[in-house]
């Protein structure tokens, strides 16, 4: 116990002692001295003696005192009043200014290694208004009017609006930001950052699938995110770049300088470098996807229509080889500091520039949903290959008649025929009895098993999911019940069924692959993510497929469009009712016949029959594609 010693720590260095080894302790008479003490005696001894303390030695601590005291007021008046602007001045002067590097974003490739969006060197002016001294405004203002080409009095409003830093400039050129450096010990509250800028190689033939990126919205820098955004970074806003963004976007490097009230840089004190985002390779191949857009664009040219889209896919792998939509747009608007005019020109154009219609656009499939009704009736016995039923030109039911096509177009009819048949002539009878006999729910059922009224999964944002219809959804959108004509209609894909391109390729691809469901994919992948597959009969496969290809090889078929192709394919035409004057027109195929490699499928809206605008368009991309297969 005599040893034991506790420390308090560095605020209490001292140790407390306890035991025989404590020195200096007060006796008893101290202690009662100490313990009745009153002020009094104060200059006497303990035992009452008279204090050695005489008083002019007293009045010579007093003075020694008063003189300390005096030099301490005189040294503090000194520091407070004559000498504290000096000491202000250089305490204001010393300041800490934050400068972000922003991080390129990764790059995304073609399937073949080819760039389809990289960066280019960038500069982003900024202007901190508590940074600016009152009285080198104007000269500041004048300054950058001057190296930016713009009125003075533009400046001065954006700083008298300025409720924080600002963004004067998104994307200064090169040459500018030069002239800013130089100037930078004149243009306090004015800095410039590295910004890459976005750059698209291949412009409005890949703006629906990259998309573009935009400067963090306030929604954007309010994200709880693990590295949050900052004032001027760049965030993927559309297709892939938005789908993509946890991958292609970067870390930011920072510097954090101290300077001079003037913006004199007086040395780092911390510094970390950007780490660019990741890569990312698309499915896409993008001489195709030129090709096709050509194509395309040629097409509605010449029969006078102004949207179109098409869709080529791996029907094993359901990787996207092209996705076009029309008319199109230059994502590079949006990689530089897009204008608000500029911008309301592009959402306000009646044309939808910036929908992608291959994806996010729904239509009535016409024709081509004949596939699906031809699968429940086989799927479920109804009917089998070699049923045959009679096509007397039209159908009534009610007040309403419902006719074949050819029965409106010449008053003749098909006579007996098949579904094989039926496919090859779509004769819209057949599919009227084959609606009647399954019922409503029956073709909703194997609509939905081959992925249609659904999104498909894609990685692209805005898809739609299009539109199979119920009797309770009818019943809770328009408050009506289900009449028997609107079974006949979704027969033949007209009514409220609404699919999208990419949706009817996937039906396509399913048929042509043997029969599995799989989600398409924009990203080059070589594993496929099956959603269903074995939920068809081989029969039912086997008599699609058989039909769907007498569609292209048959006497009555489109042997017109494809006679002189080498390589066989099969395919649905459709021209769907859209309420204008012209039909849309639909042509999906798949190639070689049987084991396809290839799956294809052009829509043009208001166009006129999918047999001679559509199709010839899908023969032209067949061509190019199996022509470099051979090479």
């Amino acid at each position: 116990m005599s040893k034991l010693k506790r420390k308090f720590g560095f605020a209490f260095p001292e140790f407390v002692q306890l035991g025989k080894k404590r020195k200096n302790l007060p006796d008893w008479q101290q202690v009662r001295v100490a313990e009745s003490w009153e002020g009094k005696g104060l200059f006497e001894s303990v035992a009452g003696k008279p204090s050695r303390l005489s008083t002019a030695r007293v009045a010579t601590i007093y003075f020694v005192f008063f003189s300390c005291f005096l030099v301490l007021l005189a040294r503090a008046f000194d520091l407070q009043v004559i000498q504290g602007n000096i000491f202000l001045g250089e305490a204001e002067g010393n300041r800490l200014r934050l400068e972000i590097n922003h991080a390129p974003r990764g790059v995304i490739f073609d399937r073949g290694g080819k760039i389809l969006a990289q960066n280019t060197p960038g500069f982003r002016l900024l202007l901190d208004p508590q940074r600016l001294p009152a009285d080198k405004k104007q000269a500041v203002i004048a300054k950058l009017a001057f190296i930016l080409k713009v009125p003075n009095s533009f400046l001065a409003e954006r700083l008298r609006n300025a409720k924080g830093e600002i963004t004067l400039v998104n994307d200064l050129e090169p040459d500018k930001a030069l002239l800013v450096e130089a100037e930078s010990k004149n243009l306090a509250g004015v800095e410039l950052e590295v910004s890459p800028i976005r750059y698209y190689s291949y412009k409005e033939i890949t703006a629906h699938i990259l998309g573009y990126t935009a400067e963090a919205s306030k929604e954007d820098l309010a994200q709880k995110l693990t590295i949050p955004y900052v004032l001027g970074d760049k965030v993927g806003k559309a297709g892939v770049e938005a789908s993509q963004e946890g991958i292609l976007r970067g870390v930011n490097g920072y510097k954090l300088i101290k300077v001079t009230a003037e913006g004199e840089n007086k040395g780092d004190i911390y510094q970390s470098d950007p780490h660019p985002g990741q890569n990312s390779t698309l499915s896409i191949d993008i001489d195709l996807q030129q090709f096709v857009y050509q194509a395309l664009q040629k097409k509605i040219v010449e029969v006078g229509a102004k949207k179109a889209s098409a869709v080529v896919l791996d029907p094993y792998t359901g990787e996207v080889l092209a996705m076009i939509s029309l008319p199109s747009f230059d994502n590079n608007l949006f990689a530089k500091e897009i204008t608000e005019q500029k911008y309301q020109q592009l959402i306000s154009n009646p044309d939808n520039l910036l929908l992608n219609r291959a994806d996010g656009a729904a239509y009535p499939p016409g024709s081509t949903f004949k596939m699906i009704t031809a699968t429940a009736g086989l799927e479920t016995g109804a009917i089998t290959a070699e049923t045959k039923l009679v096509d007397p030109g039209f159908i009534i039911l009610g007040n309403q008649v419902f006719e074949n096509w050819l029965w409106r177009e010449s008053h003749k009819t098909e006579g007996s025929i098949n579904v094989v048949q039926a496919l090859v002539r779509s004769t819209n009878t057949f599919f009227y009895r084959v609606g009647q006999m399954v019922g409503e729910k029956t073709i909703v059922k194997y609509a939905n098993l081959l992925g249609l009224g659904q999104k498909t999964g894609i990685e692209l944002p805005g898809e739609t999911a299009g539109l199979i219809p119920t009797q309770s959804w009818k019943l809770a959108t328009k408050g009506e019940p289900w009449y028997p004509g609107e079974t006949l209609s979704m027969s033949i894909g007209q009514g409220d069924v609404l699919v999208s391109p990419l949706q009817l390729s996937i039906v396509t691809a399913t048929f042509a692959n043997g029969g599995r469901l799989v989600t398409p994919t924009i990203l080059k992948t070589g594993e496929p993510k099956v959603v269903r597959e074995n939920f068809l009969k081989k029969e039912t496969l086997g008599t699609v497929r058989e039909g769907l290809y007498q569609v292209v090889t048959g006497p009555s078929g489109l042997t017109w469009v494809f006679g002189n192709l080498k390589i066989p394919s099969a395919g649905k035409t459709g021209s769907a009712e859209s309420g204008g004057e012209r039909a849309h027109a639909w042509y999906t195929a798949f190639a070689p016949y049987p084991n396809p490699k290839i799956v294809v499928t052009v829509q043009v809206e208001n166009a006129g029959h999918g047999s001679e605008v559509s199709a010839p368009v899908v023969k032209q991309i067949f061509e190019w594609w199996f022509t470099r297969q051979q090479r």
